[in-house]
């Protein structure tokens, strides 16, 4: 589960699950639907599914995405990924 949320700055902020790594260079990718995927290293990426017509409008207009991974309602780490428009991110998941 993950939520997408905006500021009245117009930045952005993805809140996820923790997961168990650390992220190397991080990169968030879409392609303009309602897919997306959180690129966190060579061996954990997310999807994202379903994301709103809002959320999709919010990351045209912005070049990165602050990252806070949550358990229990405490941030286990937090950082920048960039946003990276593709074609197709359909194309991209096995």
């Amino acid at each position: 589960m993950y939520s997408i949320l905006q500021n009245k700055d117009k930045e952005l902020m993805l809140i996820i699950d923790a997961q168990d790594s650390t992220p190397d260079d991080p990169l968030f990718i879409y392609d303009g639907t309602d897919t997306a995927l959180l690129f966190r290293d060579w061996d954990s990426t997310l999807r994202l599914n379903n994301l709103s017509l809002e959320s999709v409008q919010a990351l045209e207009e912005n070049s990165d995405i602050l990252v806070i991974e949550q358990s229990a309602d405490n941030i286990v780490r937090d950082y920048m990924a960039r946003i990276r428009k593709v074609r197709d991110v359909k194309s991209m998941v096995a």
